[in-house]
């Protein structure tokens, strides 16, 4: 026994050593245990049981592999009346496999010395040596403490063989030599030595997974919403370990323009010697719109990741250009939107009051978006806008060059100057027509930008009704006119005229791009410009609304009088066709001009009861909230035609507002069957009071007659 308890005080004073050495980790078990004899020593001895405790410790050279020291105690009875205690103390290796992230496994070998006597008051007794094998299975609860089980093959030398299971209990110390030389720097880049965290201790701090490289892209504050779903950059990490990383997360940060670390990506399991690049993002806060000269700031590249149950955190600080916010590249047209604010304060005084103004005077014979526009471009026009080339950044030169930094302008800041490049009033325009519903649009040509807005009407009554169809945009099933906006001190027929022009010739040469703003928003959302707004001080409102008139009247005027020239030519030649003499009536009341239609109407009228110019006679009676004298109209067009669709449309409608809903829903069902289209456009009139209201409104048709030219 006194043998025994020195190679015991040995094997402390050896473990404390190495612990001292700050050697990898440390681990100390304690090891209840039961056991089963084999084959011939079953003959002799009877199940046992017993305790013991062991150490563990990873050397330097690698965290697989761990040195393991053990001593126990075992009580075996014999068959007899008598039983045996045998003392043994040992050593050898186990290999450490993580499995998972907290459960590991450790097969292992061990040689030693035992010492065993009988129980029977003899003290006869002996020794010899012993060797064993086994299996441990562990699950960490923490890197500190963990529980497993562990089952074994026992040869004791003379004496038995068995099998046997013990429960591991085990507290493990984690710690690095500080003698330990760094890891040598490769080619590619640094590995920042880890640094310790704030709450972390040097146990805690990870090493075997390492920043190799940062690469970031100089950030536009204006595009900060784009960077938390599109890289700014990339991170390259490599294992220099013994053994698998996992769980390796990267984060990025910069302090003040960020209000949290941003986790860019995560690797479930990273081999040794592997290498692997991941993706940088980043969700900047507003305040980088404060930025107004481009700057360098610190940024973090954060490392966290698991090994043999711990985890480990290290960091890197690179180097982050940051530009002013008003600058961006034309690598992406689409970038632009970003700067079309609709929301501005400044831009929805602007709009909201223009529109305001022009509301009440406007013909609602003209397309409403189409009236807005114009009234807008007026406005610009007296608010006293121009067009002013930037000498340093002409769009011109940087549109060629996909890398330039252009300078642009938000829609308050043009607003504040009164002046902007193509690009910036190009932006202002977009910005004010979506401050109100309006869709828009940019178009690029070889050096240069201009837009277009959207108008609410289809295609084929475009084609139609518009004298010049050529100057329109068709594209995404919608209708589009051009304005060249650097014609702002122009007025605006001559805008239109001049970027209908230009989107023709460009088009035949196939160099012209079409950008609807709503489609550009998706990858490059509009953000708001802090600081506060300066108030917009309009023109005279007298001013803007007579500006407004007479372009209205030169629209009308360009629209109809061609027309007007040729129907009245066939109209002499065909000796007052009642047909030609209705065409010019509603020719007349598409442009709102309902007095000279309702010359024509009754010139064909006072002859005979002509169908259509009955139908048109009811419309402007409707148009003008005359439900009575629409009705006599109406019935008179019944009278001729009861089945004719549009006549019944014209019932069902007039009896709508009347609130006569029994005949409304006769005509309407009436009509549904003869023409379903016509029917479906008015489906408002299968409702009733506020609801139909609603609908009508929503479906922009309860302002709107079908005229008959036939």
């Amino acid at each position: 026994m006194k043998k025994f308890y020195i190679f015991l005080v040995l094997l402390l004073l050896i473990g404390t050593d190495l612990y001292s050495e700050n050697c990898g980790e440390f681990s100390f078990t304690i090891l209840p245990t039961g056991f089963i004899p084999l084959g011939e020593s079953s003959n002799y001895f009877d199940y046992g049981g017993g305790g013991g405790f062991s150490f563990e410790l990873a050397p330097p050279f690698g965290d697989l592999l761990a040195i393991k020291l053990a001593a126990d105690c075992r009580y075996i009875p014999l068959v007899t009346r008598d039983a045996i205690s045998v003392f043994s103390v040992g050593g050898g290796v186990a290999f450490n496999i993580l499995i998972f992230e907290r459960l590991k496994v450790s097969p292992y070998g061990m040689g030693g010395y035992y010492y065993g006597f009988i129980t029977d008051g003899t003290g006869r007794g002996g020794g010899n040596f012993f060797l064993s094998g086994g299996l441990s299975i562990s699950y960490y609860f923490s890197k500190f403490f963990s529980l497993g089980f562990d089952s074994y093959y026992l040869y004791n030398h003379a004496l038995y063989t068995g099998i046997g299971g013990a429960l591991d209990i085990s507290y493990h110390m984690p710690f690095h030599s500080l003698s330990e030389k760094p890891v040598k720097q490769e080619k590619e880049g640094l590995s920042p030595k880890p640094r310790l965290l704030k709450g972390e201790s040097e146990l805690s701090q990870g090493r075997g997974v390492e920043i190799v490289s940062v690469n970031l892209k100089p950030v536009f504050p204006v595009l900060f919403k784009h960077y938390n779903s599109s890289p700014l950059g990339k991170v390259v990490v490599r294992n220099t370990g013994k053994t698998v990383a996992r769980d390796v997360v990267v984060s990025f940060f910069v302090d003040k323009y960020m209000d949290n670390p941003k986790e860019c990506g995560k690797i479930a399991n990273l081999k040794t010697g592997e290498k692997a690049e991941m993706k940088l993002y980043a969700l900047f806060s507003d305040s980088v719109l404060k930025i107004t000269e481009g700057t360098k700031v610190s940024a973090k590249v954060m490392l966290s990741y698991m090994v043999g149950g711990s985890r480990y955190n290290s960091e890197k600080t690179v180097v982050l250009d940051i530009y002013d916010r008003n600058a961006t590249t034309w690598d992406d047209n689409r970038k632009a939107a970003a700067f079309v604010t609709a929301k501005d304060p400044s831009v929805l005084e602007f709009s909201k009051k223009i529109v305001g103004w022009i509301r009440k005077i406007r013909s609602k014979a003209v397309d409403a978006n189409l009236s807005v526009a114009m009234g807008l471009h007026e406005a610009l026009r007296l608010y006293g806008i121009g067009y002013v080339v930037d000498p340093k950044t002409p769009y011109s030169e940087y549109s060629k060059n996909r890398v330039a930094v252009d300078f642009l302008q938000f829609p308050r800041q043009t607003l504040k100057y009164s002046a902007g490049d193509c690009d910036d009033l190009s932006i202002l325009y977009c910005a004010l027509l979506e401050s109100v519903g309006i869709e828009t649009a940019f178009i690029t040509i070889p050096g240069h930008v201009y837009m277009a807005f959207c108008l609410n009407v289809n295609p084929e009554e475009a084609r139609r009704n518009f004298l010049k169809p050529d100057e329109l945009i068709f594209a995404n099933g919608k209708v589009w006119i051009p304005v060249e906006v650097t014609m702002i001190d122009d007025d605006f027929l001559k805008a239109w005229g001049e970027g209908a022009k230009e989107w023709r010739e460009n088009k035949a040469r196939k160099q012209t791009n079409f950008y609807p703003t709503h489609e550009c928003w998706k990858e490059y959302a509009p953000v708001g410009l802090p600081g506060v707004e300066a108030s917009v001080k309009l023109p005279a409102r007298l001013v803007v609304v007579n500006a407004f008139q007479q372009e209205m009247i030169k629209f009308i005027d360009r629209e109809i009088y061609p027309r007007v020239s040729k129907l009245q030519r066939l109209i002499r030649k065909s000796n007052n066709n009642p047909k030609y003499v209705n065409k010019l009536g509603v020719l007349y009341a598409r442009y709102g001009l309902m007095e000279k239609a309702i010359l024509q109407f009754n010139r064909v009228l006072e002859k005979n009861e002509y169908l259509p110019a009955l139908i048109n006679m009811g419309n402007i009676r409707y148009l003008k909230g005359d439900m009575e004298g629409a009705l006599a109209y109406y019935r008179r067009a019944k009278a001729k035609e009861p089945s004719n669709p549009k006549v019944l449309l014209c019932m069902a409608r007039v009896n709508h507002e009347l609130e006569n809903y029994g005949i409304v829903k006769v005509e309407y069902e009436k009509l549904k069957k003869i023409d379903p289209l016509l029917a479906e456009r008015f489906s408002y009139l299968a409702l009733k009071g506020d609801e139909a209201s609603r609908a009508a409104k929503i479906s922009a048709v309860k302002e709107v007659v079908v005229w008959d030219e036939d």
